[in-house]
This record gives C-alpha cells, structure tokens and sequence, in this order.
C-alpha cells in the first residue's frame, strides 16, 4: 500500500484545501516531515488512517468529533479524501466525520452526517467517472479490509506508523501491558476467552457443588425426631454441623436417618392395633347411647303434648263461637249487596248528564274565545286605522324634505378644499423653517472654518517668515569680514542675520502647510454647502409667499401660521354644524321616499280596515247565539239532577266503591273465622293422635341415666383422639424421614462426583490463567504471544546488533523474579561488553531509542508477515531521535535507509535540524498568522 495523495479540509490545523502529493517524493527512500510542534505533522497519518478505517492513529486521538478545524470557516466542509495503490492498482476513498454547519435554509447551524465512499478502480486499474463505488460504513470497512489483506486499524498503525510516544512504551513494557498490546496486534483475544471460560466454569461448577451441598445441609435440617427419642442428642449435633455446612460423613448421617424410621414404624404398628381395639368399645357404646337418646326424647315429647291438649281444647271452644258470631251478620252482608246493584242500574241515566255538562263547557270556552277574538279584532282596527292616519299625516309634513341636501353637500366641499390649502401652505412653511435652520448651522460650520483657517494661515506665514530668518542666520554664521555673501557679494558684514531659537524645522513647516490647506479646503466647502443652503431658502420663501398671497390676500410668513390656525379652526366649526344639517337632511329624505313607498299600499290598508270591521260584526253575532245556547243547557242539567241520588256518575260510583269495600271486608272476616276453626280443630286431632302413639312406644322401655353414657363415651373417644394425634405424628416422620434420606442419599452420591470434577476443573483453571500455586505465572494467551515476541525480538536484534555495533541483543526473559508476578513477556538486554544479561530499563537515554527503534520494526516486520505478507510501501517514524548524539543518529538513518530500500518509501516526522541536512525529500508543516497550517514539499 502506497500513498498518491492526501487532499485535507477543515481537518485538525488544516483549515483549508490542502493538498499532499507524495508522487513527488518518489517510490523508495527516507523524506522529512518537518515543522514545529502543533503545527500537523502527525495529523498527516492520523488523516491517512482515518481515512482508511475512521479512526485516528492513536488511541488519544480517537474521537472523530474533534478531527473539526477550530479555525476553519462555518461553511468549509471537514473531509479527508486518500488516493492510493495496492498491488499495481489505483484507489479512493473520501470520508467526513460529523460535524456541524450553517443550515442551508433559514439561520443557525445544522448537523452534517459522517459519510465515507470508497471508489474501485476501473478496467486500466485507474480511479476515473467510470469507477465503482460503495457508500455505506459497513461495505466501505469490508473493502478496505479486502484491499488492505485483511489488516485493520490496530495492525496498520504498527505497521506503517511508529507513532510518537510509543517507543519507550514498546520498549519497556511489563507482561500484563505488553499482553494488552499484543491481543489488539495478533488478535489473541480467543486464548484470553477461553482462560476467562474456565475461570467461569470452575467457578459456575464449584457454586453448583456448594448449592448442592447446601441443599443436602437443608435435608438435614428436616430430620424429625420424638422427644423422648434415645436418638435426639444425635440429630441435633448433625443439625448443629448442617447449619454450619459442615457434614462430611454423609453415611453417618443415613443410618441415623434408618435408625429413627424404624424406630417409628414400630411405634406406629403398635398404635394402629391399640386404635382398632377402640373403635369396636366406641360403636358399641354410640349405639347404646342412642337408644336411651331416644326414650328421653319421646317422654319429653309426650309430657309436652298432654300438656297442650286442654289449651288446644279451649282455643278451640273461642274458635267456634267467633265462627258463629260472622254468620249471624249474613242480612247486613244481603242488604250491602242489594244497595249496590241499585246504584249500578242507576249508572246509564248519569251519562246523558255528564254529556249535557261537556257540552255546556265546550259551549262556554267557545264563547270566552269568541269574546277574546272580538276584543282583539276591535283593538287592531283601531291601531290600523289610528297608523293609516299617521301615515297620512307625516307624508304631508314630508313633502319639502331633501331640497337642501345639493346646497349642503356643495358648502362642505369647498370648505374642505379651503381646510386642505391651509394645511399644504402650513407643510411648506414647516419645510421653509427646517431649511432656515439647516442655512443658520451651515453659516456657523462656515464661521467657524473660517476662523479655523484664518489662525492657521497666520500661524504658518509667522513660522515660515522665522523659517525664513533662520535660514539667513545660517548662512551669516559662515560668513566673515572680506569673504564675500553668497548673496549680495558684499565683503563687509556689519549685520549679520542672528538664528532664532524659536525657529521651526523645515517638516514641521511642511506639517502646518499641509494642515492650512486642509483648513482652507474645509472652509470653501463650508462656504460652498452655506451657498447652496441659502439658494434653497430664497426659492422656497418664494414660492410660500406666492402660496399666502393666494390664499390670504396680503399675508406676511411670520403671521402666515396664526392666520391658518384661526381659519383652520373657524371652517372645523362649520363643517362640523354643516354635517350635521346635512345628516339631519338625509334622514328627512330617506324617511319621505319610506312613505312614499307605504302610500302605494293606502287603499289596500283601507280595504283590510273594512273587511275587518265586517268579520267583527259577524263575530258579535255569533257570540249572542252561542250565549243563548248556554242557557238552555244549563236549564237541562238542572230538570236531569232532580231524579238522581248523586250529583255525578263518579260520585255514583264512589258510593259503590265504599258498600262494596264493607261487604268485601265482612266476607272476609267470615272466611277468616271458620279457617281459624278448621285449623284449630286439626291441631287437638294431631295432639291426641301423638299422645297415643308416644303411650304405646314407651311400654316397657326401662329408664336411663343419659348423662352417665355420655361421659363415658366422651372418655373413650378423648383416648382415641390422643392416640390417633401420636400416631398421625409418628407416621409423619416415618414419610418425611423417608424422603429426606433418598434426597440426602442422592445428593451424597452426586457430590462425591462432581468433586472429583470440580478439582479437575479448578487445576485446569489456574492452569490457563497461569495461577498454580509454586509454579511460573505463565498464562496461556501469554503463552501463545511468546511466540510471536520471540520472532519479533529476532527481528529486531538484527537491526539492534548493527546500531549498537553488536555490544547488546535483546532476550525474552525466562524467569521470573518471583511466583506471584505475571510473566512471559518480560524484556532484558545482553550486554556483550560485559557478558551479563540485565533489564532495558538500565540502558541510557540514546540507547534505550535504538532498543525501542529496532523493537518496533521488529514488531512491525511481525505484523506484516503474521497479516500473510501484506503489501505496505511505505511508513511513518514520528520523533524521537533528538536524544541521540551524531554517530547514534547516523546509524539510525542507515537502519531506515535499508529499511526503506528499493521498494518502500519512509517518512520521518521530527524537528529535530540536523536532519534537515541528511535528508534532502522535505514535507514542511508551518502556520501563518492566522494560526492554519500549509504543507510545501522540497526535493
């Protein structure tokens, strides 16, 4: 993989488009990145593998929401965009984090998505339009990692960037911290799985045994026992040790268990056959007990009826002459029935009645109605006939109503138009005085600059006059009695020019000559706006006086403005009284053409008038007939209610109501009486029959002492309910003590089993996890990553040995110093000078660098064979080398060199100069004044 050219915008210090093309650094060799610190140099690689994998180089450096130029304008976009080769092949991926910028509609700022686009190359292996592309995150990382042989971030950046910082990390790292870096390097991520699996299986499988052994611990606890039991010292203490989870001779525990079940077997086999004994005694005695139940029951029974009978007998006695007593009445009983039936054959003669009532009161209402209808009728005749001659009346008031209005309208008209004049004539006044003013404060800017000028003027012709002298005085300083004056040619000099102390220089002379035509300026243009100013006055008094004159006659401006105001508000006044005429006039026309509208319909209000006055007279006739028809029924009615017994049907029918609710209530109380009679006479009947058959059941039964049976039938029975309680208790522990031991008997057996396992587990375990007590803490990820340090660090060594010229070689150390410490991946240093072997840590500064150099391109040169051979052309080495002295630093540059070979080309990022004259390919960062930063690039 070759980079062709990086194009960065809004990236890190890059504010602007900036565009790296490493085609002009060639194919092979070493280049400079050079500038100084902060100013991007790093950021170059960090825009190359965000490009790649969206990320940074580094771990510090990985939050892509930061890659936003600080300085960069809001609308410059952030986006990096990598053209490189892989394989003879050409290809493009562009990519931009998110970042905010203005909305493209309305205001404030808005989110911009990341987004990335990887482009294939096309047929002749070029990017060009015709190119494939893929946009999505997923399928843009799933091709980088086709291209790139499978390598991602973590790989790439140990492999093409020993970045800045990580060379003494690399170098002196510890076995915990190198495991860390090695898992992300060679993915061994998996051993480290499965060390965490066994861990979590031992430890799953050693709680499984421990539940079960609580489990067991809780079986004990449910171990019954009698009291009075030989055997209940024992079950407490193996209680004592379950609680504490403490049983271990679980055999111990069994027999005991078998113990305490036979024990209660025996007890319970006994029980049931005392218990048998008992129920034969009990139903014996239950059936002899009844019997004498029963003969106590019937003599109270008998006693109890003799007693009744002679109360049953005199109730019966009552019962009968009650009866007799209703049936006596039986002629009150006929005589109601037969005043009933005359009432109701008297019903049909009320209904002619009632008829005559109705239509005497539909015969009143009609009258009241047509009474009603007559005093309306007459009352609207009068209001119509009262408004017809209003009508009249008012049209003829009307008859001159609108002649004023045009008069009217006219006056209004021109004395708005007069309102109207006087206010454009006020406006052009107000503008005139607004313009006076503005004339008033040009003639004073004009005073004023003029003075200005005038002082200035004056000023300068002083100064240049002592100028002037002093340039005289000057020259009378060189001038001596028979030399002649440059001059005048004179020889004598009897006054000579004296220089002035006070004299100015010939620029400060130039300084006020310059500020007098500034001021000489300023006051002709005053002067010039003054002019023009006063112009405008005079033509606009002009044209207002013209406007007075026509408007007032002789007018002066300065009374022109009281003389508007009182015309202004005298013509107010009048149109106001105007208006109000001129309302008062259209309301007196709208109201005459209303009438004039009614009049048209006059004859048919005096048509409707009459026909009204007709249709009452009809209605007063109609009522006299119907009063004289009111009077003959009320006539009728009368001659009716004299052959009646009641006013009305209903108060017939009442009457009937009431005899028939008496007869009702005296049938009643017949019935009631005899079924009295017929009961009470069957009670002294069932009396007697059970006197006589209580008698004969009794013959010859003998008499029992009833409470003495029933104490000793609850004796027996209180002996069966204690037994049966003993042996309900006894029989349940032989069932639970059962249970417990074919649960203990289970678990045991499991438990000898899974220990067996647990150990094995367990030594597996600490196996992995490197913890075996008194062994090397080696884990087995660890373990597997030796391997791969071991080549890296012959790798290294070969690089190493040429840049300490063969004096130290790097070994993986193989002892720890103690059996508690993790190990595996330890680094020391063979010292050849000496012959001994001792930690990195006891190099010096310069070469604890050419360690850490050779180290990481060891590391490097790993990644890539372990990543199947993976194609990489070129590589970033960032700082490092100030701490090394002209010899150190010139071998590294040869180690770089060879690195770099025919093939590969290798960027340095330093800033260190005395690099600058052994590298002639430089990549220069600066920032301007504006804090961006620019790339040059010198060959």
């Amino acid at each position: 993989m070759r980079p062709l050219k990086l194009v960065v915008t809004g990236f890190g210090p890059y504010a602007e488009r900036t565009v790296i093309d490493f085609e002009k650094l060639g194919t092979h060799g070493l280049y400079l990145i050079s500038g100084d610190t902060g100013a991007g140099k790093t950021t170059i690689f960090d825009a190359v593998t965000y490009a790649l994998f969206g990320k940074a180089s580094g771990d510090n450096r990985d939050d892509a929401k930061l890659f936003r130029c600080t300085h960069a304008a809001p609308e410059t976009p952030t986006k990096v965009e990598l053209t490189f080769t892989y394989d003879g092949k050409e290809y493009c991926i562009c990519r931009n984090p998110a970042y905010d910028r203005p909305a493209k509609r309305g205001g404030g700022m808005t989110e911009e998505k990341a987004s990335v686009t990887f482009y294939y190359p096309d047929g002749n292996g070029k990017v060009s339009e015709t190119s494939r592309s893929v946009s999505k995150e997923g399928e843009v990382s799933k091709a980088v990692e086709e291209v790139m042989g499978g390598l991602d971030r973590d790989q790439f950046s140990q492999i093409a960037m020993i970045a800045q910082g990580d060379f003494m990390k690399i170098l002196l790292e510890e076995t915990k911290d190198r495991r860390e870096t090695f898992r992300k390097i060679f993915k061994t991520g998996n051993f480290e799985k499965l060390q965490k699996k066994l861990s979590e299986e031992a430890s799953k499988f050693g709680k499984a045994c421990e539940n079960q052994l609580r489990t067991a611990c809780t079986y004990v606890g449910n171990i019954q026992c009698a009291e009075d039991s030989a055997h209940a010292a024992d079950v407490a203490a193996q209680k004592v040790l379950a609680g504490e989870c403490k049983t271990s001779d679980w055999n111990e525990v069994c027999n005991l268990l078998q113990v305490l079940v036979t024990e209660d077997e025996s007890v319970v086999g006994k029980l049931h056959d005392e218990l048998d004994g008992l129920k034969v005694q009990i139903s014996k005695q239950d059936q002899e007990l009844g019997k004498a139940s029963e003969a106590v029951k019937n003599r109270e029974s008998l006693k109890k009826a003799q007693d009744q009978l002679p109360l049953k007998e005199a109730e019966l006695k009552e019962k009968s002459e009650a009866k007799i007593a209703q049936e006596q009445k039986q002629p009150e009983r006929d005589k109601l029935q037969e005043q009933i039936t005359t009432i109701n054959n008297s019903l049909p003669q009320y209904d002619g009645l009632e008829q005559s009532r109705v239509d005497l009161k539909n015969k009143t209402t009609a009258l009241q109605n047509g009474k009603s209808k007559l005093e309306a009728g007459t009352a609207t005749f009068e209001k119509k006939s009262a408004e017809l001659q209003g009508l009249k009346k008012e049209l003829e008031s009307l008859s001159n109503a609108g002649e004023n209005k045009a008069r009217l309208e006219g006056e209004i008209k021109e004395l708005n138009n007069r309102q109207t004049d006087i206010q454009n004539v006020g406006k052009q006044q107000k503008k005139y005085n607004d313009e006076v003013l503005k004339l008033e404060a040009a003639q004073k800017e004009y005073l004023d600059a003029e003075r200005d000028y005038s002082t200035l003027h004056e000023e300068y012709e002083r100064k240049n006059r002592a100028f002037l002298n002093e340039q005289a005085g000057i020259l009378a300083d060189a001038l001596n009695d028979g030399c002649e004056c440059p001059v005048c040619g004179s020889t004598h000099h009897p006054h000579k020019a004296c220089k002035s102390e006070e004299a100015p220089t010939q620029a400060e002379l130039e300084t006020l000559k310059n500020q007098v035509s500034v001021a000489e300026k300023s006051r002709n243009d005053k002067n010039g706006i003054a002019v023009q100013q006063k112009g405008i006055c005079v033509s606009l008094k002009e044209t207002l006086q013209e406007e007075l004159d026509k408007l007032f006659g002789e007018c002066a401006i300065e009374d022109a403005k009281a003389r508007g105001n009182e015309e202004f508000q005298k013509n107010r006044d009048a149109l106001a009284a105007l208006n109000e005429e001129l309302k008062a006039e259209i309301q007196k026309a709208n109201r005459k053409l209303e009438l004039e509208n009614k009049e048209t319909g006059i004859p048919a209000q005096e048509k409707s008038l009459e026909d009204l006055r007709t249709a009452n007279e009809e209605l007063n006739r109609s009522n006299i007939a119907v009063a004289k028809e009111i009077e003959a029924l009320d006539k009728s009615i009368k001659e009716k209610l004299k052959d009646l017994a009641f006013e009305s049907k209903d108060a017939a029918s009442a009457e009937i109501k009431k005899l028939q609710a008496t007869l009702d209530a005296s049938n009643k109380a017949l019935k009631d009486a005899t079924s009295a009679y017929n009961t009470c006479e069957g009670d002294v009947k069932t009396l007697k029959g059970q006197i006589d058959a209580l008698g004969k059941s009794l013959e010859g039964v003998p008499e029992y002492d009833l409470e003495t049976l029933k104490v000793a039938n609850a004796t027996l029975k209180a002996t069966q309910t204690q037994k049966t309680d003993v042996w309900n208790l006894a029989s349940g522990r032989v069932k639970r003590n059962k249970d417990t031991l074919f649960s203990i008997q289970a678990i045991a057996a499991q438990l000898g089993t899974d220990s067996k396992k647990l150990q094995w587990l367990n030594n597996l375990a600490d196996t992995a996890n490197g913890g075996l007590s008194g062994r090397e803490k080696l884990m087995l990820e660890t373990y597997v990553q030796t391997s791969y340090f071991d080549r890296i660090i012959r790798h290294a060594n070969k690089r190493f040995h040429l840049l300490s010229n063969g004096q130290y070689e790097l070994v993986r150390r193989m002892e720890a110093s103690n059996n508690r410490a993790q190990t595996g991946l330890d680094l020391n240093v063979i010292d050849h000078a000496s012959g001994k072997q001792r930690e990195v840590k006891t190099l010096s500064g310069g070469e604890s660098f050419l360690a850490s150099l050779s180290l990481a391109l060891g590391l490097a040169d790993e990644v890539q064979s372990s990543a199947g051979g993976v194609q990489l052309d070129t590589m970033f080495v960032d700082e490092g080398f100030g701490s090394l002295d002209e010899e150190a630093l010139k071998s590294a540059i040869n180690v770089l060199q060879n690195l770099a070979g025919d093939h590969r080309l290798v960027g340095i990022i330093s800033h260190v100069n005395e690099l600058e004259k052994k590298i002639d390919k430089i990549v220069r960062v600066k920032k301007d004044e504006r804090k961006i930063s620019r790339v040059t690039i010198e060959v």
